[in-house]
C-alpha cells in the first residue's frame, strides 16, 4: 500500500499483530517503511539499475531486477534523511551503477585500509603536490610507523596506540623524531577522517606536553665551542659533516640547508634560492653563498638520481636520521675538547646546545661584527612585521653578502686556531 509519507504519520504508525507491515511512499517511489510486531521501523528502498538488464532487441537499454536497499532504522533515519538517501539511491541506478555493490565496496575499502595503503594515498595525493619534503614524510613513516602498523587497519587504530608509539620513541631520547612522527601522524588522520576511511582523527586535542615544539630562542656558541663542532663536522664528513658546516658558515634553519637542491643554486650569482614552498616565512628567501660555502658545495658529490645535495640515496631523497647524527657530532666535538686540553688543565665539558644554536650563534657574532641590525635581519629571514607580503627576497642582497662574507671569514678564523 501506498500513501503520502509525513512525519507525524511515521511516528503515529502502529506494528501489526503479526508478522510485518510495509508502506510505500508517494513522494519518493520506491521508498518504503517496514514496521514489525515488536515496533521497529525501517526505511528500505526498491529500485533497478539502468542497464543491469542489457539490450532489447531493438537496442533499447534494460534494467536489471528488482532489488532492495536498506536506508536505516527510524528515528534515527528521519523521513527527511531517508529520502535524501533514497533521491541518492535512485541517481546512482540511473546512471547504471549498483548502490548495494558500492555499498558493499565502501565497507570493504573502510575495514580493509591498512596503514601503509593510506600513507602511500596520502603521499601521492596530498603530500607530493603540496610539499617539496614529502621523502621526509614517507621516510619516517617506513622507519618508525610501519613496523609496528603496517598491516593494521588505520580504522583499528586507536588513540593509545599512538600514545604507546610516541612513549616508546621517548623511551629511546629520540623525543625529536617522536615529535615529528606525531605532526605527521596528524596529517596522515586527518586525510583519512576527511575522506571517511576513519570516523575521527584519533589524535586530536592530545595533550603531549613532552613533545611541545622548543622555543626559537637559544645560546651562542663560545668561540671554543664552535672550533670543536666544526672539527667534529670535518671528521664526519658527507653528508652530515658537510651540512653542518654549511649551517655554521650560513646561519639558515636545518631544513633550508638539508633539503637544498642543485636548481636553488645560482653559478653565476653565487647563491641558493630557497622558494617559499620550503621556506618557513612563506616566501622566496636568497642566500649568498661566501667563498668557503662555495668551497664546500663545489667539492659535494654529484649523483644520477636526483638533486639534493645531502643525501644517502643518490640525490633521491634529502638525508634524514638527524638526531642519530648531531649525537655524533656532540661525541665527537667534546672527544675533540679532551684531546685539545694541555695535561694537568680540567678538561672543560661542551654544554647541551641545539642545531639551530648555529643560527644564534651567527646573528649574535654578525652583530659583534659591527653588521647592523637590518642586514642580519635580512640573512636569517627575519622581515619587519607586516612585510612579509611585500618583502623581496633581493631586498639587501649585497648587504647580506657582505655581512655573510664577514661571518665565514670570522668562523675561518676561530677554527684555524
Amino acid at each position: 500500500m501506498n500513501k503520502t509519507f509525513t512525519s507525524l504519520a511515521i511516528e503515529r504508525l502502529r506494528p501489526p499483530p503479526t508478522g510485518r507491515l510495509e508502506l510505500g511512499d508517494t513522494t519518493v517511489p520506491g521508498l518504503c517503511i517496514r514496521v514489525t510486531e515488536k515496533g521497529v521501523k525501517s526505511w528500505s528502498l526498491i529500485y533497478r539499475v539502468d542497464g543491469a538488464g542489457g539490450l532489447s532487441s531493438k537496442g533499447h537499454i534494460l534494467k536489471g531486477k528488482q532489488q532492495r536497499l536498506t536506508l536505516g532504522v527510524w528515528p534515527i533515519v528521519d523521513l527527511v534523511k531517508a529520502r535524501e538517501k533514497a533521491r541518492d539511491a535512485l541517481r546512482l541506478a540511473s546512471e547504471g551503477r549498483d548502490p548495494i555493490v558500492l555499498r558493499q565496496q565502501e565497507l570493504l575499502q573502510r575495514v580493509t585500509n591498512s596503514m601503509e595503503s593510506v600513507v602511500k594515498r596520502f603521499i601521492e595525493l596530498h603530500a607530493k603536490p603540496s610539499t617539496r619534503n614529502w621523502h621526509a614524510t614517507q621516510r619516517m613513516m617506513e622507519l618508525h610507523v610501519f613496523p609496528e602498523w603496517r598491516n593494521r587497519p588505520i580504522s583499528g587504530i586507536r588513540r593509545s596506540d599512538v600514545h604507546e608509539l610516541l612513549d616508546n620513541l621517548i623511551k629511546d631520547k629520540r623525543v625529536g623524531i617522536a615529535r615529528e612522527i606525531r605532526k605527521h601522524l596528524s596529517r596522515i588522520f586527518n586525510f583519512a577522517a576527511d575522506r571517511e576511511i576513519i570516523s575521527a582523527n584519533p589524535l586530536a586535542g592530545m595533550a603531549r606536553r613532552d613533545l611541545r615544539p622548543v622555543q626559537e630562542a637559544g645560546r651562542a656558541l663560545a668561540d671554543w665551542e664552535l672550533r670543536a663542532i666544526w672539527k667534529a663536522a670535518e671528521q664526519m664528513e658527507y653528508p652530515f659533516g658537510s651540512m653542518y658546516k654549511v649551517l655554521m658558515l650560513t646561519g639558515q634553519r636545518l631544513r633550508e640547508i638539508a633539503d637544498a637542491s642543485r636548481p636553488e643554486i645560482s653559478e653565476r650569482q653565487k647563491c641558493l634560492d630557497i622558494p617559499r614552498e620550503r621556506y618557513k616565512g612563506k616566501r622566496d628567501h636568497v642566500v649568498p653563498l661566501a667563498p668557503q660555502v662555495w668551497d664546500i658545495l663545489e667539492k659535494l658529490p654529484r649523483w644520477n638520481r636526483g638533486d639534493f645535495l645531502f643525501t644517502t640515496t643518490a640525490g633521491e631523497c634529502p638525508i634524514s636520521g638527524f638526531s642519530k647524527a648531531k649525537a655524533r657530532l656532540d661525541t665527537l666535538a667534546q672527544k675533540i675538547v679532551q684531546e685539545s686540553t694541555p695535561e694537568g688543565v680540567e678538561v672543560k665539558t661542551l654544554a647541551a646546545y641545539r642545531v639551530h644554536d648555529f643560527r644564534v650563534t651567527c646573528e649574535s657574532g654578525m652583530a659583534a661584527l659591527g653588521v647592523g641590525r637590518e642586514a642580519r635581519d635580512a640573512v636569517l629571514g627575519h622581515a619587519k612585521p607586516g612585510l612579509q607580503k611585500t618583502y623581496n627576497k633581493h631586498d639587501y642582497l649585497d648587504e647580506k653578502r657582505t655581512a655573510l662574507e664577514r661571518w665565514a671569514q670570522h668562523v675561518m678564523g676561530v677554527v684555524s686556531e
